[in-house]
């Protein structure tokens, strides 16, 4: 397996004698990479093998923390700044730590508790446990601890306080000790710190103390109970008898009630990140410093060593994937059962829609023959009578202005004598589009009785690869009864549509029939398919290219025109006053009443196939595999001895297989560029379109070019972006080339391209075959380069390099499905300048010959008045001074015991 490496700080040794390393260092290829800063850099050897345990990165040992209970998903994690995961409960699930004496220190001794808590719901009159680690089975002494959240604040109803509750037991039948409530207000959808210290003087007399967000809370004392020598807190022991531990001693448990509770788990709905648990009273400072680190995006010490630092028994990152299907992670309060399931062709994740998101991620879909879609069963949430309120919100973002019905979201049944549910469509971006099917977006509601549907235009102008936020409301005023006698109760009532925060249009007489569990033909009830048709319209019809983002269903309620541009306002705020999930989860509250939406989709969940980078852009420019993965066999040993004996690469034999790399962090090329790759073209002999091994761009071609170039009337908006920069194989007078170069549109159907070009020798298409290309343009002309040689040349004036608004991509168009690269590749680089043959060359070389992964070194020790010198690698050279000339030491071999003369010497290694 290969490693992401950083480039290494290589420093001087000196003495009375001076030791230098040497200028050509000896590294393996991927050191050479780094060496010469690249801002991405994939190596291609992610794993996609997935466990349900969470590594322990504390000091204690025997800890093994494994989910037994449903599937832990994952979500962006609690650091800000940091692409680390954190651990998703989604009322159904688990992670434990069997009893294990490190996490269960005597009563006598301190212990401090830390985690980060992310709460989804408001729903807390079960008291929802986010950690438990409790002796609590039926009729027993309890023993242990447990957290509790209890309501978000004052406003909301019922009796159980404000905040977190932390109880902890005293091995008095069920009788709690210390017992305290923070009373801090918190946040939906918001990361919240959370420490506890338990600090006892005497068993009988202790205090337990929390923290939230790095200030005190709440402190409280015990003092021995009613007679003054009861403890408050008994810690779990082991060796219970078995008969009445029946699943064992307590377990400490995240997301649900541990292996004690037997089925009254009172489940978590939420996110926990960096649990920590140390057998040590932590300071105020210490967890006010932990709090400030975490919340630094500027942070000069990463948070994980900071807790290290601390010497934690038991430290869980919780950023391990469970193995399962593809799914899109409900937030809403349908929970586990409104999950969306991706096809293989959903690509995610995308750059989010939300502007404060740091780690948002969106989905992307397409309509190039294949089935793209997000599916989600029929729930009761997502469908309420159509004598109830509904409200659909989510963020779209178009990438191309083809006609014809591109659907980003549908709910609709197809069957029997009446259609039922709802359908979004994409019309026309502008009006200077040809009149066909309206402007904007068109939601369509249909009344129960035949295929007809009412329909509100948005009528509002979008931008192809732009966000937009749409949100479309019913509000039902007259019950219809059964019109087509077929069982769909119609109302009728009133349509709304709002585009970025505002509403534009309203149908006050439309006739709506909701979709139902028990259908009238009998037949499997009404998907909602996110992406395309859903299944019971035909699954994959009617494709969307685009991304969409944040969707959310509130079935039973209807938002109001200040909610929707609350939400577009947090939604294009980098530093909002309240974050815009919040608004989203806590939409539906009224008060006493506690609702949430039905379904809400973040799209955040990590990706299939990672693809790591490790360029100087870091996690920002990570990318994924779409239906490829790093399973092929890369360059290696013998005959490129700079690889690891197990390197491997990205393999896109499947059809339609590329690795899409997003917008690369957001990277900014100026006027000059490198990309450089390894390629296994295989057995290619044809190739009628251009193959790209790494390309930035085009954006997708509008459907309207002919009306724009060849009708009077121009179209305005600006879809035929198709500038690309890309190193690709192409045919060039009916036989293949490799290329580097680009093209670009400048206003007329004419393509501007600058390229330089070679064939591709015949040697390079023998099976098993490896070949380095690196293409490079320095400010004049472009270069190709093949296995560290230049082979071609071109002037051209590079403007296209500069272009903004397109995504990159190994093994395809920069947004994928097109243009695809059949074969392997391996050890992608892009550098935003232009290296030189030099470079390139060393590159090469070092990969067929390899080198040591350190540099050469020499080191000097003394004996008396004699020094010895002894090296690794090289040729020894001496001179007289620091920046003098430098000369071989003839027959010199390490060890090598010298005379030191009243004179300085300098030796370095060559």
């Amino acid at each position: 397996m290969k490693h992401l490496i950083r480039t290494p700080i290589w420093g001087i040794a000196a003495a009375c004698l001076a030791a230098l390393p040497s200028s050509a260092m000896a590294s393996d290829y991927a050191k050479s990479i780094l060496a010469d800063g690249p801002a991405a850099y994939y190596r291609l050897g992610d794993s996609t093998v997935r466990g349900t345990n969470n590594l322990n990165s504390g000091l204690a040992t025997g800890i093994t923390a494994f989910q037994n209970l449903g599937r832990v998903h994952t979500m962006p994690g609690a650091i800000l700044g940091d692409s680390g995961r954190a651990a998703f409960f989604d009322f159904t699930s688990r992670t434990e730590i069997p009893w294990n004496a490190a996490v269960n220190p005597k009563n006598d001794k301190p212990f401090t508790i830390e985690a980060w808590f992310y709460p989804t719901s408001d729903q807390t009159a079960n008291g929802q446990c986010p950690i438990n680690n409790r002796y609590a089975y039926s009729g027993v002494d309890r023993q242990g601890w447990v957290f509790f959240q209890r309501k978000p604040n004052a406003d909301y109803a019922g009796g159980e306080g404000v905040g977190w509750n932390f109880r902890m037991f005293r091995g008095a039948g069920s009788s709690s000790g210390l017992d305290i409530l923070s009373g801090v207000p918190y946040v939906l959808g918001k990361w919240t710190h959370v420490v506890v210290v338990y600090d006892p003087k005497k068993v009988v007399d202790a205090t337990v103390t929390m923290y939230i967000d790095g200030k005190e809370a709440v402190t409280k004392a015990w003092t021995g109970g009613t007679d003054g020598t009861q403890p408050g807190y008994v810690a779990n022991t082991s060796g219970n008898d078995p008969a009445v531990a029946t699943f064992g001693d307590a377990a400490l448990a995240i997301g649900n009630y541990n292996n004690t509770a037997g089925t009254s788990l009172n489940p978590y709905f939420g996110g926990v990140d960096e649990f920590a648990f140390y057998q040590t009273k932590l300071s105020a400072e210490q967890i006010l410093a932990h709090y400030q680190n975490a919340t630094n995006a500027n942070r000069t010490v990463s948070y994980s060593s900071l807790i290290q630092a601390d010497k934690p028994a038991v430290y869980l990152h919780l950023d391990e994937e469970a193995p399962g299907p593809d799914i899109a992670v409900n937030f809403g309060e349908t929970r586990a059962i409104g999950h969306g399931s991706h096809t293989s062709e959903v690509r995610h994740p995308a750059p989010g829609a939300i502007s404060a998101g740091g780690n948002d991620g969106s989905v992307a879909y397409h309509n190039r023959n294949g089935k793209s879609t997000t599916t989600l069963p029929w729930t009761a949430g997502n469908n309420p009578g159509a004598d109830k309120p509904l409200s659909v919100e989510f963020w779209a973002r178009p990438m191309r202005d083809q006609q014809g019905g591109q659907c980003p979201v549908n709910n609709r049944f197809v069957g029997g004598s009446g259609r039922t549910g709802w359908v979004i469509f994409q019309r026309n971006p502008n009006a200077s589009y040809p009149a066909s099917e309206g402007l904007g977006w068109n939601f369509r509601m249909f009344r129960g009785v035949s295929s007809s549907g009412a329909d509100v235009n948005t009528d509002t102008d979008y931008s192809i690869g732009e966000w937009q936020h749409l949100a479309f409301t019913w509000e039902p005023v007259t019950d219809n009864g059964d019109p087509g006698s077929n069982g769909n109760n119609q109302w009728e009532g009133i349509l709304k549509a709002y585009v970025n925060g505002v509403a534009v249009n309203t149908n006050s007489a439309a006739l709506y029939a909701a979709n139902l569990e028990t259908t009238e033909d009998g037949s499997v009830a009404a998907d909602l398919g996110i992406g395309s048709y859903n299944a019971k319209s035909g699954l994959g019809s009617n494709p969307f290219e685009g991304n969409v983002d944040e969707f959310a269903v509130y079935g039973d309620y209807l938002l109001k025109p200040e909610q929707v541009l609350a939400h577009y306002q947090a939604g294009t705020n980098a530093h909002p006053a309240i974050p815009y999930e919040n608004l989203v989860i806590t939409a539906p509250f009224t008060g006493p009443e506690r609702k949430g939406p039905a379904t809400y989709l973040r799209f955040n969940e990590g990706a299939v196939s990672p693809l790591a980078n490790a360029g100087s852009l870091e996690a920002d420019a990570d990318g994924h595999g779409v239906l490829a993965n790093t399973s092929a066999a890369g360059p290696r040993p013998p005959a490129f001895k700079g690889f690891e004996a197990h390197n491997s690469a990205l393999d896109l034999t499947a059809t339609k297989a590329f690795g899409a790399l997003n917008d690369l962090g957001s990277l900014k090329l100026t006027d000059r560029v490198t990309f450089s790759a390894w390629i296994q073209p295989g057995t290619l002999t044809t190739e009628p379109s251009p193959a790209r091994i790494l390309a930035r761009g085009p954006a997708t071609v509008s459907s309207f070019v002919a009306q724009i170039f060849e009708q009077a009337k121009e179209i305005t908006a600006l879809n035929t972006n198709t500038t690309e920069v890309s190193l690709r194989i192409e045919p060039v007078n009916g036989a293949l080339n490799y290329s580097f170069g680009s093209s670009e549109y400048k206003g007329a159907p004419d393509l501007t391209v600058e390229r330089a070009f070679a064939p591709v020798p015949a040697t390079d298409l023998t099976a098993g075959q490896w070949v380095q290309l690196n293409g490079v343009y320095d400010g004049t002309h472009w270069r190709l380069y093949r296995n560290g040689t230049e082979i071609a040349a071109a002037a051209g004036a590079g403007k296209a390099i500069a272009a903004i608004g397109a995504d990159w991509a190994i093994g395809s168009t920069g947004n994928g499905w097109d243009g695809g690269f059949t074969g392997a590749i391996d050890e992608v680089a892009v550098y935003p300048k232009a290296l030189s043959a030099a470079q390139i060359q060393k590159h090469y070389t070092i990969a067929v010959n390899g080198g040591s992964s350190e540099p050469a070194k020499v080191a000097i020790s003394l004996s008396g008045a004699d020094a010895t010198l002894t090296w690794s690698g090289g040729a020894l050279q001496q001179s007289d001074s620091l920046n003098g000339t430098y000369t071989e030491v003839t027959g010199a071999v390490s060890p090598l015991k010298v005379t030191p003369t009243g004179a300085a010497k300098f030796y370095r290694i060559r």
